[in-house]
Parts: C-alpha cells; sequence; structure tokens
C-alpha cells in the first residue's frame, strides 16, 4: 500500500508540513511497532512506553531498513527522527494510527466480519469458546464457519478451516488481544478463508492500548468486574473500571449487549453507559445459584442446577423474546443444557454463551448438541482424575474463583481435602494478599467439616519469566495465611510442594491444584506422582 494512501487513513500529517518529493507513492508492505522485528519495507510506528518515547526507538528501526516513520507530534523533531533521512509520520496518539495503519494495511477486514466482542474480567477465554462450539454446531446463518481470537490463540472452525493455510493464522504470542498489526493480520486470514462471523476477548489492555481502535461489534458481552485483578498495570480499580467501559465505544449503534445481572459493577457500568448511547440490554442469571440477591429482573435465568463428577446440568429459562442480531427473534423457551464442566462460574459462563449464541445465530438444538459435546477446558475447574482420589484443576486467580472451586468442591465427599496453591507471580503484592484472605478463611470453613492438608508454593522450577513470583508476593500469601491461623506448607517449588500434597493421600481424598500460569505443570506432575505409586 501506498505512504500517502496510509497517511490519509490514519489522518496523519507530514513532518515539516509537505510530503517530501516521491513520500506518497512509497510502497509500504508491513506496519511494525517493535524495532527490533523492523524488515525492509515497514513503515515504523514509535510507540511511547512507560519509561521511554517513541523517538528512542527510531535509530534501531532505520538501522533495519525501515521504510518510513510515524511519531507522535511530541517526537517529530527528535534528533533521532530527523536524522533518519525517512518520510515521517505525525499523529496525535501512535497507538490509535498504529490500530489505522494496520487496519488500512489489511484492507479493513472486520467491515465483512460480524464481530462479536466479549469482555470482562473472568470467563472470557470459556465463553468464546462455547460460543465459538454452538455456533460451529448449530451452523445457523452461520454457514462457512466462526473464528475466535482470544487467549488460546487465533481458531477457525466450521468449512472456513479448510481455507485457512496452517502457516497463515499468525500467532499471537501469548497475548489475549493481540496488537493492532497482528489482530488485523488475523482478521484478514478469516475474512478471506469466508468466516461469517468472529468471536473474540477484548482486555482491558488492549482498551487501553487501542488494540482494536476501528474494530465494531454487531454483540457485544459483559461476564463480570473485578476491580482489582489487574492493578499491576491499573494504578487503580477505578481506572480499571474507567478502561472497561471503553468497550461499549466499540459496539455498533444499537447493538445489543448480553450482561451479568448478578454483578453489581457490572449493572452499575451497563446503566451508565446506556443512558448515554441507548441500547438492548439481555440480562442473565445465575437464578437461585445466584451468590446474592437478585439485582435485575433477568431475561435469561439458570434453573434447577446440578453437579456430580461428570459435570453440570440446567436449564435454560429465556423468559423474553431476544432480538437476533439478522433481525430475527429467539423467542421465551426453556433449554436443557447438559455441560461436562463443575463450577458455578462455568455455568455462569455456558449461560452468557448460550444467550449470545443464540442471538447470534444459533438455534436451541444446536446449543443443546454443542455444549454436551464440549471439551472441559484446561484449568478451569478442569477434572483432571475422577476418583481415587478425585482431582480439581483450576487456575484460581481471584477469591471470587477460589470461593466457586471450594463451593464445587464441597459437594464431593472426601477423608480429606488436599490443596496446593501457587502464589500469583507478577500481579503483584495485594491480588495476592486478597487471594490468601479467601484461601484462610475457606480452608478454616472446611476444616470444621473434616481435615484440610494445605501446601503453598513459589512454583520456582516450572514458572517462566512472565510468571515469577517476586518476593513481597510470596511474603505477603505466607504472611496473610499465617495471621489467618490455618496450618500449612511452603515449598519453593512446585515438584516438592506435590509431594509434600500427596503424602499419606488416600483413595477418597479430594485434592485441588490452584492458581494461575505458575501451576500449569501441576497436573501432569501430580499424575506422574500417582502412577509411580501405583495410583494412576
Amino acid at each position: 500500500m501506498r505512504l500517502g494512501a496510509l497517511a490519509e487513513a490514519a489522518g496523519a500529517a507530514w513532518a515539516g508540513g509537505a510530503a517530501p518529493d516521491g513520500a506518497e507513492a512509497v510502497a509500504v508492505a508491513r506496519v511494525c511497532a517493535d524495532s527490533r522485528h523492523v524488515a525492509a519495507g515497514d513503515l515504523f510506528v514509535g510507540l511511547p512506553g512507560t519509561r521511554r518515547r517513541g523517538a528512542d526507538y527510531v535509530a534501531d528501526a532505520a538501522a533495519r531498513v525501515a521504510r518510513a516513520l510515524c511519531v507522535e507530534a511530541r517526537d517529530a523533531d527528535a534528533p533521532t527522527v530527523r536524522d533518519a533521512g525517512l518520510p515521517v509520520l505525525v499523529v496525535d496518539d501512535a497507538h490509535v494510527a498504529l490500530a489505522r495503519l494496520a487496519s488500512a494495511l489489511e484492507g479493513y477486514p472486520a467491515r465483512s466480519l460480524r464481530m462479536v466482542g466479549v469482555t470482562g474480567t473472568l470467563g472470557k477465554t470459556s465463553t468464546v469458546l462455547l460460543v465459538q462450539a454452538a455456533l460451529d454446531a448449530a451452523r445457523a446463518g452461520i454457514p462457512h464457519g466462526v473464528g475466535t481470537i482470544g487467549s488460546l490463540g487465533a481458531r477457525v472452525r466450521g468449512p472456513a478451516a479448510a481455507r485457512v493455510p496452517a502457516v497463515a493464522l499468525p500467532d499471537l504470542d501469548g497475548m489475549t488481544t493481540p496488537d493492532a498489526p497482528v489482530l488485523q493480520r488475523a482478521l484478514r486470514v478469516m475474512a478471506d478463508a469466508g468466516v461469517d462471523l468472529v468471536a473474540m476477548e477484548v482486555t482491558s489492555h488492549a482498551l487501553a492500548q487501542r488494540r482494536v481502535e476501528g474494530v465494531t461489534f454487531a454483540l457485544g458481552l459483559l461476564t463480570n468486574l473485578v476491580p482489582d485483578e489487574h492493578l499491576e498495570y491499573h494504578p487503580t480499580p477505578e481506572h480499571y473500571l474507567r478502561t472497561k467501559a471503553r468497550f461499549f465505544d466499540h459496539l455498533d449503534p444499537g447493538a445489543p449487549i448480553v450482561a451479568n445481572a448478578d454483578d453489581a459493577r457490572v449493572l452499575a457500568m451497563v446503566r451508565d453507559r446506556t443512558a448515554r448511547v441507548p441500547r438492548p440490554v439481555v440480562w442473565v442469571s445465575l437464578g437461585d445459584a445466584s451468590p446474592g440477591e437478585a439485582l435485575v429482573s433477568p431475561d435469561v435465568s439458570v434453573e434447577a442446577l446440578r453437579w456430580d463428577a461428570g459435570g453440570s446440568t440446567f436449564a435454560l429459562d429465556v423468559r423474553r423474546p431476544l432480538r437476533r442480531v439478522d433481525g430475527g427473534t429467539v423467542d421465551p423457551q426453556t433449554i436443557p443444557v447438559v455441560l461436562p464442566v463443575l463450577g458455578v462460574q462455568q455455568v455462569a459462563n455456558a449461560a452468557m454463551a448460550v444467550t449470545l449464541a443464540l442471538m447470534a445465530g444459533a438455534t436451541a438444538s444446536g446449543v443443546t448438541e454443542a455444549l454436551a459435546d464440549a471439551e472441559p477446558m484446561r484449568r478451569r475447574m478442569e477434572i483432571v482424575r475422577p476418583a481415587a482420589p478425585l482431582v480439581l484443576d483450576d487456575t484460581a486467580g481471584n477469591p471470587e474463583t477460589l470461593r466457586a472451586v471450594f463451593a464445587s468442591a464441597a459437594a464431593f465427599p472426601r477423608r480429606t481435602l488436599r490443596v496446593a496453591f501457587g502464589v500469583r507471580g507478577t500481579r503483584g503484592p495485594v491480588i495476592n494478599q486478597r487471594l490468601a484472605a479467601a484461601l484462610g478463611a475457606l480452608v478454616a470453613e472446611r476444616a470444621a467439616d473434616g481435615p484440610v492438608r494445605l501446601v503453598v508454593t513459589a512454583s520456582e522450577d516450572t514458572a517462566d519469566a512472565r510468571n515469577r513470583v517476586a518476593d513481597e508476593e510470596r511474603d505477603v500469601t505466607l504472611e496473610t495465611l499465617r495471621g489467618a491461623g490455618v496450618p500449612f506448607d511452603f515449598e519453593p517449588r512446585l515438584g516438592p510442594a506435590l509431594d509434600r500434597l500427596l503424602d499419606g493421600a488416600a483413595p477418597d481424598d479430594v485434592v485441588l491444584l490452584l492458581g494461575a500460569q505458575g501451576m500449569d505443570r501441576a497436573a501432569p506432575l501430580l499424575r506422574e506422582r500417582l502412577a509411580n505409586a501405583g495410583r494412576g
């Protein structure tokens, strides 16, 4: 694409007030915001960081034969920019410009796709995957395929999947909502393959950094809000909530939003934003399974919830007509759901996913079929072992999910409850203090019903650099548990922690593996130990 066209798409000015001779006709192969990955023919966008300006990366980009530069106005006169000898586009916000440039370079792929956005603190991944499964099974109005973008990468299901070359979908590099160039490339591949609908996770980081600029959603979903979940990034809980509220700016005019009727913060945010810009709201509740009083009369509700080691069953009561995005209507009805997953949180995710899928084109029979065949998500109340002993594995990254896991485990008779808990790395002491306080209270409560064995680990032998536990995170966890008066053992490494956990274990025990990414290796390591002990 020519640089002049890209400048127009980004709303950029030319450094010096006019384009240098021939600059408008310069061909740009790619947009890149990481100077280490610049290749010949790239337009380099200098993004400001927390400690450095975008101009600080320009010399490196120029040395790697970037074809042109895009910088913020405050960097336009920096020596590195002036001395680069390249055409320079000047913008007010480099993050916004990066998204606009990437979208334009890929030919605005989101415009030819029906986009569905899922945001919230917890449950985004589970919800997106359940939506994809429901729509792929139903195929009502979705003849060619459904794409997803989220923490499990970029994926396509349905007939369109056969038209996606094995190497075409980009690696998201572990990001839930990727940077704009990667996001727009993934959308381009999906659009070219004939995908009808894309469901994607939208994180607070992505909203703050404007990664989804230019992407609008025909349907939105808000799972829940836990404002101190990301205080390693957001300076205050209020900043997190304000950032999350930007999601509403990415909804098409009049686009419905599916929202959690049991979350007071969701209720407040939805009411505030829909008072500014009216739009239909579909409230979904856990019904009798909700931990508190109903906050609003729900449009859709979970009824008759039951679970055992095989998963959960419930009836989804659609109480009012729902407007489909194709202009049709979902009539009031009761939909039986069998979900091979445990836990109230997963049931809440499933209820919201079914509601959204119905509004996006799924049929009730297709939804029932899809959820019954859904594969349990790894480390989301995953039943690692159904008996002798029963083992459940969950990321349990905040107090609410901890409480949900313990509530599910309480349904199973046991001799001893054995809990391995991993300190959460790179999230700061605040969330770890709250996790430890909740864990201490839950262990004390369960100890009244029978023995509880708690082992805490920093997973020093398995955590990668992104999830390494800092001293202050470890210390606040241990101090909080000591203050709660619950007995526990601390083992820095995960392997030895599991050895302690299993010491004296019996077939009628229940084992919980709890913790974020540092605990990802816990289940396979535990399986090995049980197999070696002759219980595999």
